[in-house]
């Protein structure tokens, strides 16, 4: 009996030393005008980090790995990204033709998302090439009238950008682009836009990251508006220690979104600083939440623009929980609380939080 059990167990484990290994990606690629030696980086986005890398030898280079999605947007680059182009990797033999300094115009074959991606561009290619060729005369143009009129027709042809966009996600629900897409623009497009569309979504795009993570996000935003209680949360601090908005005790507290990358968000701390030390002495506190992925960049620009009120972040930059919960598509953007937790405004912009105080606390 021991013997049987033995024998069987050895066929077991030979059956599964001997199975196929599962398929994996290998990219092999030709490129021109980089040195031998120079090395390549195979770079994802989720997790932000390189996971694969080689030397060009002979203008020749290879890669080869496995990952475990259908398909993922990766970037290939060089030291400090002074070359680099964005594709979808899939679990198949690439092909790449590059030349040094034109990475983005490369031919690349073998990924079917790839192609499909491909297929997208050309249709954004139009409202696309409009907005550039605006864009350079703008570049050119110094009349303050004539400028903001280039700039609303640039901003007309992205528009037509992102409706294309939209209108894939549409009419291509089985495809990874469309949870892609769905997924990046949820925040800017919005709950309602965003929920839509996920349930036209197949089930196996709703089964990927992407998929998961607008799922998560609808059941996050809570699409708060003047009238309603405040959502409550937890984040750390600028010290890592826990801060809740319902331990903020004041007449009022002003719920803050911003980040150190948001130049407008920037000019406002000034405004906003002056205004703070104006009323905290009348019962008026603030809470930043910061947009930031860089803790760095988020400690130096609080010390820089001497923010002195409480600031916190859970450093996943557009996709914070607290933004999310709050249906925030763009920065800046503020909720006004009074004491009894009630949102009474938003959006209130430099003097026009000073003057609403004034009312609220004489």
């Amino acid at each position: 009996m021991k013997y049987l059990f033995l024998l069987l167990a050895f066929c077991i484990f030979s059956a599964f030393a001997f199975l196929p290994p599962a398929p994996g990606y290998r990219i092999n690629g030709t490129v021109t005008g980089l040195p031998d030696s120079t090395w390549l980086y195979l770079r994802t986005a989720k997790p932000d980090k390189d996971i694969d890398s080689c030397r060009v030898l002979g203008g020749q280079f290879s890669m080869s790995g496995h990952i475990n999605e259908k398909a993922v947007p990766v970037y290939l680059h060089t030291a400090k990204y002074t070359n680099y182009v964005h594709f979808w990797l899939e679990n198949t033999t690439i092909s790449m033709t590059l030349k040094a300094g034109e990475f983005k115009k490369g031919q690349i074959t073998g990924s079917a998302t790839e192609d499909e991606d491909r297929r997208l561009d050309q249709l954004r290619k139009p409202s696309g090439d409009a907005a550039d060729s605006i864009g350079r005369i703008l570049a050119k143009t110094k009349d303050t009238i004539t400028r903001r009129t280039l700039i609303a027709r640039i901003n007309s042809f992205e528009v037509q950008s992102k409706q294309v966009e939209k209108d894939w996600v549409k009419n291509y629900p089985g495809s990874l682009i469309s949870a892609y897409l769905l997924n990046l623009y949820s925040t800017t497009w919005g709950k309602e836009a965003t929920g839509s569309l996920y349930q036209q979504l197949s089930p196996e795009m709703k089964a990927t990251l992407d998929g998961q993570e607008i799922r998560n996000y609808l059941a996050l935003v809570k699409n708060l508006k003047v009238g309603d209680h405040f959502a409550d949360f937890e984040q750390q601090n600028t010290l890592g220690k826990p801060v809740k908005l319902s331990q903020i005790k004041a007449k009022y507290i002003l719920l803050d979104f911003w980040a150190s990358w948001c130049g407008p968000c920037r000019e406002e701390n000034p405004q906003l600083a002056q205004t703070y030390a104006r009323f905290k002495t009348k019962g008026f506190a603030v809470l930043g939440v910061s947009l930031d992925e860089n803790k760095n960049q988020w400690l130096q620009a609080v010390k820089k623009d001497q923010l002195v009120w409480e600031n916190v972040s859970d450093l996943n930059g557009d996709r914070n929980k607290v933004a999310l919960m709050y249906g925030i598509h763009a920065i800046p953007s503020n909720f006004l609380i009074d004491g009894n937790g009630t949102i009474i405004d938003k959006d209130l912009r430099g003097k026009e939080l000073e003057d609403k105080l004034a009312e609220l606390i004489p």
